[in-house]
């Protein structure tokens, strides 16, 4: 499978490329990850290579491991050689090496350990214009549009006697047609009086003859009424009604191709647009095409909807894991959160100060739950070398019972959500 985005990255940098991969895919861009793409029994270095000749865009996941490899530089070096466009994408604050350096000098960078949520977004509407413009044609140029093109070697002399000689046939033959069309034409209203015989032949004797067929025999010239009168024109045929054609059978238009049960239960609950609609396609194919999509509009379903539950209602006890990350450390947050009337609210720390984490959800009475979250980040080496103090937003989605509840956090991190009522 190939697509208009590849993800090159260094193999020690899988996890995060993944979250990336994950996070651009969750916002609708389609991408081409080899971890997860090229398939068993492939040559790795030939499906890299295809892969990348047909996309538009090659995302460089940029750390100090992509820094070092010779891979990445291979990479590099084919993406230009096939007219596709590099953008860098940093994850940890490191600057290029010299080949790099030289590389980028020019190009647009991406920091996503700054702000996750922020610049992932920003990177996914760049993607989007990019992906969107057509990929020139390898090999090919622009025509000159002020010329003409030049003729085949060895005719600039003879074309031009053969053109000259075809233009003065040209205008012998159209002489000709206007001489014969001129003799063979009816005289012209203002044509000058016929000849003086044939004029006297006919005018009338001064006395009416008592005998007008001798008059009528008499020798004379030649027979007026021919040569004097011209013919009247014959009247002009009148067309021929011509049935008109019928018209040619229009082809049939090829009926769309039907839809997968997939693509059709997407529709349906997009249609739809309730978190119940959602939630069946979700329960129906929990490995579907739409999947991150479906999880990101449930929960953005539930959070727009009033809140309305009770049965959930009281404390619960919350713990927040995220696991290792590449090179970054996984931590547990554990604090007390509180629903009431359905809505659920509960912090970690002080709000707007490092290491803390604001959480706020609905619950359906049916247990489905959709949150919403801001954590500040404490320290660089568990935010993604993110700096202390930069904000990262994230969507959650869970399920609850009577007396506990297990979610997951749907951008960034594959983090865990899990709740206990005491």
């Amino acid at each position: 499978m190939n697509a208009p985005i590849f993800i090159s990255y260094s193999s020690k940098d899988r996890d995060i490329a993944e979250t990336i991969c994950k996070g651009l895919e969750a916002r609708g861009l389609n991408c081409w990850i080899s971890c997860r793409d090229v398939r068993p029994g492939d040559n790795f270095q030939e499906a890299i290579v295809r892969a990348l000749r047909s996309a538009q865009v090659m995302l460089l996941v940029f750390t100090s491991n992509a820094n070092n490899s010779d891979e990445i530089k291979k990479e590099v070096v084919l993406a230009g050689r096939h007219r596709v466009t590099v953008v860098p994408v940093r994850v940890e604050d490191v600057a290029p090496n010299d080949a790099f350096s030289y590389e980028f000098a020019t190009r647009q960078w991406f920091d996503l350990f700054k702000n996750w949520e922020r610049e992932i977004e920003q990177l996914a509407t760049q993607l989007r214009h990019l992906v969107q413009a057509e990929k020139p044609q390898e090999g090919t140029a622009t025509p000159p549009t002020t010329l003409p093109p030049r003729p085949p070697a060895g005719s600039s002399s003879s074309r031009p006697l053969i053109v000259g000689s075809t233009a003065a046939a040209v205008l012998i033959a159209i002489a000709g047609t206007v001489l014969y069309m001129r003799h063979i034409a009816p005289p012209a209203p203002a044509a000058p009086p016929p000849p003086p015989a044939q004029t006297a032949a006919q005018i009338p004797p001064p006395a009416p003859s008592p005998t007008p067929p001798q008059v009528a025999s008499a020798p004379a010239a030649a027979p007026p009424a021919p040569a004097v009168t011209p013919a009247p024109a014959p009247p002009a045929a009148a067309p021929i009604a011509t049935p008109a054609p019928a018209p040619a059978p229009q082809a049939a238009t090829p009926a769309p191709p039907p839809l997968s049960p997939d693509e059709a239960a997407w529709q349906n609950a997009t249609a739809a647009a309730t978190p119940a609609s959602v939630g069946d396609y979700l329960k129906n194919f929990p490995a579907g095409a739409h999947l991150q999509e479906a999880q990101l509009r449930l929960a953005n379903l539930i959070l727009n909807a009033p809140a309305a539950a009770k049965n959930f209602d009281g404390t619960w006890q919350t713990e927040w894991t995220c696991p290792n990350l590449g090179q970054y450390p996984g931590y547990t947050y554990r604090f007390t959160g509180q629903i009431k009337d359905g809505a659920y609210h509960g912090l970690k720390g002080v709000k707007g100060e490092p290491s803390s984490l604001d959480l706020n959800g609905k619950i359906d009475a049916d247990g489905t739950a959709g949150f919403f979250g801001e954590i500040i980040v404490g320290s660089s080496l568990v935010g993604l070398g993110t700096a202390r103090g930069t904000e990262s937003d994230f969507h959650a989605i869970a399920h609850f019972t009577a007396s506990s509840g297990d979610g997951k956090r749907l951008e960034g991190r594959p983090c865990s959500l899990s709740f206990v009522k005491q």
